[in-house]
């Protein structure tokens, strides 16, 4: 299947499930602790609530995708990342241009995200993007839009990298 609108929206079927576990995730602290803890997505599928997402997801017309299930665990795995105390900000509207244009807003007189670990990750592949995520989820003081986060996730791939690539480069602040 081909993605033609987002899966993960405030309003969607997987959207809502999503955001009900991500607001349930704050009150279970451990769960959340091992989810963090997770070096890998398969390390994450193999926590009890990745399984509770998956499991939710299940209804919803996520699992009508091939490799659905194998792309879930890094969305929980991430998501586990989030601030909590961010709420709004992890919970708003999706924009597929926030969070490249977040990576390369400045702090101090760089970027957020280099633009070589910019690159870095667009040449990364599925397998790779979990570890540099959490890097850059880091970056951003683990600020980020969880609808945003998921989709990029769920489709990682060139429709993604060109996305990401022409709201980052423009929103670099360039030094005369």
């Amino acid at each position: 299947m081909t993605q033609k609108e987002p899966l993960f929206t405030p309003n969607s079927p997987a959207g809502k499930v999503l955001a009900e576990w991500w607001r349930e995730l704050e009150s279970d602290r451990g769960a959340r602790a091992e989810l963090r803890r997770a070096r890998s997505p398969e390390d994450a599928a193999l926590i009890p609530a990745t399984i509770d997402l998956i499991t939710r997801l299940r209804a919803t017309p996520v699992a009508e995708h091939k490799g659905w299930l194998a792309r879930i665990p890094a969305i929980a795995g991430l998501a586990a990342h989030l601030d909590h105390n961010a709420a709004k900000e992890v919970l708003a509207l999706p924009n597929r241009e926030a969070l490249p244009k977040r990576m390369a807003s400045a702090k101090g007189d760089r970027p957020r995200v280099s633009e070589l670990r910019f690159r870095r990750l667009l040449q990364c592949s599925r397998d790779d993007l979990y570890r540099h995520m959490i890097r850059i989820l880091a970056q951003l003081d683990n600020k980020a839009g969880l609808f945003d986060l998921a989709d990029a996730i769920f489709w990682w791939g060139p429709r993604i990298h060109k996305a990401w690539a022409f709201a980052y480069f423009p929103a670099i602040k360039k030094s005369a």
